[in-house]
């Protein structure tokens, strides 16, 4: 028999004892078996692979068998690392699983974004508003327009954040649409100030895994990337 060490030789005893169609020739692996039975085959195999190189040594001249000890560790460190492989694969398939099933939540929920405009549908008890009121501000005044540019609520804002609750100055319940708000403030100097705001904008879609990560679908601002940052109300 070949020298362990002369890869031509191993790769003659693996294609003859260490491959699953030879162990299954052999009768040391069936189709169907369990984990032990699987663990018991492999030694088997390793005991062949010794057994043929013991009686292929020349007795006046026996070869190192460490060689082919150290030939059959890198065997099971290999197929060891295939099966964190294999696990780490499964962890991740699990792992976008899980992504893309919470991710689809969010479809139909609400994000703050930049803008003036926002549509009130008759499920939103309410509209959460959110602008910055500068320091020096004296007085801010939020005002609220139909679809129709007519002004219908006018409220004095005492801090940056503010829930409407979709009534008008009547103190009547609004009905559904596009409405637009605008935000001023005025100084100690009697100076007016336009303010940006930030209003409910809702998700259309969510796509998962692209070249971005997880991406938003946001009606009116396009994809966004789905950060820490981001609000999302309900």
């Amino acid at each position: 028999m070949a020298n362990i060490s002369d890869m031509n030789g191993l790769n003659g005893l693996i294609s003859q004892y260490g491959t699953d169609a030879a162990k299954s020739k052999a009768g040391i692996e069936k189709a169907d078996v369990k984990k032990e039975d699987a663990a018991l085959a492999d030694q088997n195999v390793f005991l062949k692979l010794y057994i043929e190189q013991l009686k292929g040594q020349d007795p006046t001249a026996p070869q190192d068998t460490n060689d082919m000890v150290a030939q059959m560790s890198q065997f099971s460190s290999l197929e060891r690392l295939t099966g964190i492989s294999d696990q780490l694969e499964n962890m991740a398939t699990s792992l976008t699983s899980n992504q893309a099933l919470s991710a689809s939540t969010l479809v139909g929920k609400s994000i703050l974004m930049d803008g003036s405009q926002a549509k009130v549908t008759d499920k939103m008890e309410s509209v959460q508003l959110r602008t910055v009121i500068p320091e020096s501000a004296q007085s801010t005044t939020l005002k609220i327009f139909n679809e129709n540019n007519q002004l219908v609520r006018t409220a004095n804002l005492t801090s940056g954040d503010f829930k409407w609750d979709k009534t008008g100055d009547d103190g009547n319940i609004l009905p559904p649409g596009e409405y637009r708000f605008a935000a001023t403030s005025v100084n100690d100097k009697g100076e007016v100030s336009a303010l940006s705001m930030q209003l409910p904008t809702r998700i259309q879609g969510v796509t998962i895994n692209g070249e971005n990560g997880t991406v938003l679908n946001v009606e009116n601002h396009g994809k966004i990337k789905l950060t820490s940052e981001l609000e999302i109300i309900g």
